[in-house]
């Protein structure tokens, strides 16, 4: 056998999911994609702060972007299960490269104000959003075996949240460089590239897919009708009714921080460079930690590393909180990148073992909604607020709050003991006799 051959099969023997060469171009679509979000997360911040010098102004622009998952999103999730799931998520990546190259033209004409940020940034949402549900529910049936979910969506963070590495390692540089209006540009560029992998997946259906052909009723009393019956499937399921509410709480007082930021650089003796660093330190953070989660396999250790995670995330909002100079800052960002993003790794590929793909595309969108949509919230409300109360207790008081609540429920809750101790779920009509008193 030769060395390569060797190198290769070592290679996917520790990440197995890369077996797959359709999962391979999701990974590479999802890397591009997410690169492009962070970069824009990290250049309209910057220049929305630069035009404002208000915390405000960013916490609405950081809103303006998220929001949309929690509008669209439940509606992409329904289509998600009617339609050809990889056609709907090409539509996000190719919608936002116009939004995007938009931006930039304001930017370098030098016409752009904070007005034109908020709108495209909500329009690039909206794109976005429309293609999430459908990226996420069309993962397993990549995969060549289900015993490789989790490497799988592991993989996927790393992805997504170790972009945060990448694009604005490239955002930063242009920055300080060519200027913002080039990062836009940029991000434009990643999101054709993430264009082209998902141009390349072949097509795979739904397995509980209607044929639009079926469809008697109107399109759209149809997709609230999916809509309202994947709610009340996750409503009479426990286990995804804890999920939910857990990265309901986690996403709210742990991941709401992106609009404080520029001001926490500010505080902690830097301007754009040490925020640039700040959002560098979190994807650092991110790749480490889901690369451990991509080589745990179906073990037990994944309850002990989801309580590590979930623990770790607010404390690491209290380390932020408490940062007098750049290298506790930048440490406290990769603590929150490691254990945020090992956190809702863990409770998505909870989520994708205990869906039926029949609900898949509902409940992710579900899912994502109740995450993105509070993030958005409170990322706008502590903006607000921090520019009267200052950014160290909005960082503080949420992290400890959440590591309470998480201790508290690990204590009160059957279903999340048995989680943190065995790795993973009960059948589900074990938990519902639970739920209901039998024993």
């Amino acid at each position: 056998m030769s060395v390569s051959t060797e190198s290769t099969n070592a290679w996917t023997r520790r990440f197995p999911a890369f077996e797959s060469v359709d999962y391979r171009r999701l990974f590479l679509s999802n890397s591009f994609a997410a690169a492009s979000a962070w970069m824009l997360i990290l250049a309209r911040g910057w220049l929305v702060f630069d035009l404002s010098d208000s915390t405000t102004a960013v916490g609405i622009v950081v809103f303006a972007g998220m929001i949309p998952l929690a509008i669209v999103g439940p509606i992409a999730g329904a289509l998600a299960d009617r339609f050809d799931r990889r056609r709907l998520a090409m539509f996000a990546p190719a919608f936002g490269v116009a939004v995007q190259l938009a931006l930039a033209a304001l930017t370098l004409s030098g016409a752009v104000e904070v007005w034109h940020v908020i709108t495209l940034a909500a329009i690039g949402g909206a794109a976005a959003s429309a293609g999430t549900p459908a990226l996420d529910a069309i993962l397993p049936s990549l995969l060549r075996s289900r015993d490789h979910l989790l490497n799988g969506v592991a993989l996927a963070g790393i992805a997504r949240h170790g972009s945060r590495l990448i694009g604005p390692s490239f955002g930063a540089a242009m920055l300080a460089t060519a200027g913002v209006g080039y990062a836009f540009v940029l991000a434009a560029g990643f999101l054709a590239l993430s264009f082209w992998q998902l141009y390349r997946i072949e097509f795979r259906p739904s397995e509980g897919a209607t044929p639009a052909t079926a469809i008697r009723t109107p399109l759209w009393r149809s997709l609230l009708s999916d809509l309202a019956d994947g709610g009340a499937y996750i409503a009479r399921d426990p286990r995804l009714m804890l999920i939910v509410v857990l990265v309901m709480l986690h996403c709210g007082l742990t991941m709401a921080f992106d609009s404080m930021m520029p001001t926490l650089a500010t505080m902690v003796g830097g301007a754009s460079n040490v925020y640039g660093a700040i959002i560098v330190g979190i994807g650092i953070g991110a790749v480490a930690g889901t690369i451990w989660l991509s080589v745990l396999g179906n073990t037990p250790v994944k309850g002990g590393a989801l309580a590590v995670a979930g623990v770790g995330s607010g404390m690491s909002m209290v380390i932020l909180g408490l940062a007098t100079n750049p290298a506790t800052a930048v440490a406290g960002a990769i603590l929150a990148g490691a254990s945020q993003s090992a956190f809702v790794v863990l409770l998505t590929t909870f989520l994708q073992e205990v869906t039926p793909d029949e609900y898949r595309g509902r409940v992710l969108s579900i899912y994502s909604m109740v995450a993105v949509g509070h993030m958005a919230v409170l990322n706008f409300g502590f903006g607000w607020i921090a520019d009267g109360a200052g950014v160290r207790l909005l960082l503080i008081a949420p992290g400890v709050l959440w590591v309470a609540l998480f201790v508290a429920g690990a204590v009160m809750l059957p279903e999340l003991r048995h989680v943190l101790r065995r790795g993973d779920f009960r059948p589900r009509a074990v938990a519902l006799e639970a739920a209901s008193g039998g024993r």
